[in-house]
């Protein structure tokens, strides 16, 4: 449009009658086309002042206050721009160029409600005016007044059913309606007209996903892939939906490609390491890890991830270093300190373990698990006093942390200090009423002493709602009902127990214990001999050796 004015303005200007018009209006003309060329070259305020020259040569202009406003949006002055958009309007309230500016400017703003009257009133002066009613469309859209929106893409039907925008259009608006099965319709009838319309293609392959028809889904990425064989986007929904399927080589092959076509989005090749981290090909996920941390030293996710696949490879040592080197301030970090703890038990190396997590803790007093990570490896090592001084000093500074005092209770159990625990474990309770292991831990402990036995059956039954598949809480609940004398009830409830954990001494004691209530000796003396075998402390071996002595020779 800009182009034939121009060449009209250039033509008038070459006329011999030109002066006919004024000196007022050549000079109009000559300001304009220096700001129109400014504004080619970007040179904006440069251009301002050249169309406001020619403003002040045609003061009733409508389109050249429209051309500053456009001007005045492109440089960020939107309230400016507003206002020579009003003037344009109040000269011209026919200027399409105005009214759709201004709508588009209210639309940018947020401002809706100001912008859907422009867009009618474009649509009142031309009843074909396509784009005010696709404008129209999406604000409705936008505002979820799903109804109207429909009404004004029908309209544009209604005299070009053809129109690919339109159509796709209303399927965009059948899925924010969740009318899958209609939107389908919409995009297929788009595909009859333009077949290679990837907004469609993708839009459909979407869908596909939807119905759970993947190998569907995944034809339609592949065609567009086909079309363009560098389109990310398609290559990255495939690569999702082998995984979906399971077809983790296959991923990696799309992933591979993927990476061919952007080797700066190192992201792809995470993708490939963790597929065959996932596939158990360890050497494989290593060596892309390696390779990631080569060009990105400082990505403490890869990093995590390499320790990962070393620690499942078995290869502990090497997965402690780069635990080790992950930084205190990244996400990782908590992950990899309980890693740590959980590894240094694993190889045996506590006191190792105790130096390295302390040296932590004294750089990074905020992190919680720390102070948690290190009470366990005093635990491992059974030194109870050390591991509750630790918790001691996290509970000055966090004395309402549930996981804090709920380590401090279990360690003063174990010290011996039974009362001291179970204030811990009320503490706890008093926070978290709901709180499945406190609510465990007081039931069994009042079971373990014979008191409170209803009261203790009410709260480890909240436990198991809380976790419902816990062996150890299965185990409590079965408890209770043995020393409340319902022994058949008990034996079903700690069998469950032991099917969950076989190798826990105590709930094989426990079995023991119920079957000797039942009578049922030689059950019995084979579950307190397995529970010796799998019993660790020296006073609870004699315990067992004695309860296997004490069983009568023959079942009653």
């Amino acid at each position: 449009m800009k182009k034939h004015l121009l060449i009209l303005l250039l033509c008038f200007m070459c006329s011999p009658s030109s002066n006919a018009f004024g000196d007022d209006y050549t000079s109009s003309v000559f300001s304009f086309l220096k700001g129109y060329r400014s504004e080619i070259f970007g040179q904006y305020d440069e251009a301002v002042a050249f169309y406001n020259a020619a403003l002040a040569s045609s003061p009733g202009s409508a389109s050249i206050r429209s051309e500053l406003a456009l001007l005045y949006i492109k440089k960020g002055d939107l309230g400016k721009a507003e206002n020579f958009l009003k003037e344009a309007i109040a000269l011209k309230g026919e200027s399409r160029s105005a009214l759709f500016l201004l709508g588009g400017l209210y639309w940018a703003k947020g401002e809706l409600d100001k912008a859907i009257p422009l867009y009618e009133k474009c649509a009142e002066m031309d009843e074909e005016d396509t784009e005010a009613y696709l404008h129209l469309g999406s604000i409705y859209v936008a505002r979820k007044n799903y109804e109207e929106a429909k009404k004004a893409y029908e309209k544009i039907l209604a005299y070009d059913d053809s129109n690919i925008i339109t159509l796709y259009s209303m399927g965009r608006l059948s899925i924010e309606q969740k009318d899958f099965a209609e939107a389908k319709k919409y995009f297929l009838k788009v595909m009859e007209i333009k077949p290679n319309f990837e907004p469609v293609m993708l839009d459909l392959g979407t869908l596909y996903e939807i119905e759970g028809s993947f190998s569907k889904a995944i034809e339609q990425y592949q065609a567009i892939a086909l079309m363009d064989p560098t389109n990310k986007k398609a290559r990255s929904r495939i690569a999702a939906l082998y995984i979906r399927k399971k077809e983790y080589d296959r991923a990696i092959n799309e992933f591979e490609k993927l990476s061919d076509i952007d080797r700066g989005d190192l992201s792809i090749r995470v993708n490939i390491g963790l597929l065959h981290f996932r596939e158990g090909r360890l050497d494989e996920a290593i060596r892309e890890f390696n390779l990631l941390l080569a060009s990105q030293p400082n990505n403490n996710t890869v990093r995590y991830y390499l320790a990962e696949a070393l620690k499942e490879k078995g290869d502990e040592r090497k997965a402690i270093i780069e635990f080790l080197k992950i930084e205190p301030k990244s996400e990782e970090f908590q992950s990899a300190v309980k890693n740590l703890a959980v590894l240094y038990i694993k190889i045996g190396a506590i006191d190792e373990g105790i130096e390295k997590i302390r040296g932590l803790l004294a750089e990074n007093k905020s992190v919680i698990d720390i102070y948690i990570m290190l009470s366990m490896l005093y635990e491992e090592k059974a030194d109870y006093q050390k591991g509750i001084e630790v918790l001691e000093e996290a509970k000055n500074s966090y004395p309402q942390n549930i996981d804090i005092l709920y380590q401090a209770g279990m360690l003063y159990e174990k010290a011996g200090s039974s009362d001291k625990a179970l204030t811990y474990m009320e503490e706890v309770l008093k926070i978290d009423p709901e709180y499945a292991h406190a609510l465990n831990f007081v039931g069994y402990s009042w079971a373990e002493k014979g008191i409170n036995l209803d009261k203790a059956e009410e709260m480890i039954k909240r436990a198991l709602k809380k976790r419902p598949g816990d062996g150890y809480i299965l185990d409590s609940i079965g408890w209770v009902y043995y020393k409340k004398g319902d022994y058949k009830i008990a034996l079903v409830e700690i069998l469950k127990a032991s099917e969950i954990l076989p190798d826990d001494p105590t709930i094989v004691e426990h079995l023991g214990d119920v079957y000797v209530s039942l009578g049922e000796y030689e059950k019995a003396h084979d579950s307190f001999k397995k529970s010796l075998t799998l019993e660790k402390k020296e006073d609870k071996k004699r315990l067992l050796e004695k309860k296997i002595r004490d069983i009568p020779k023959k079942d009653k």
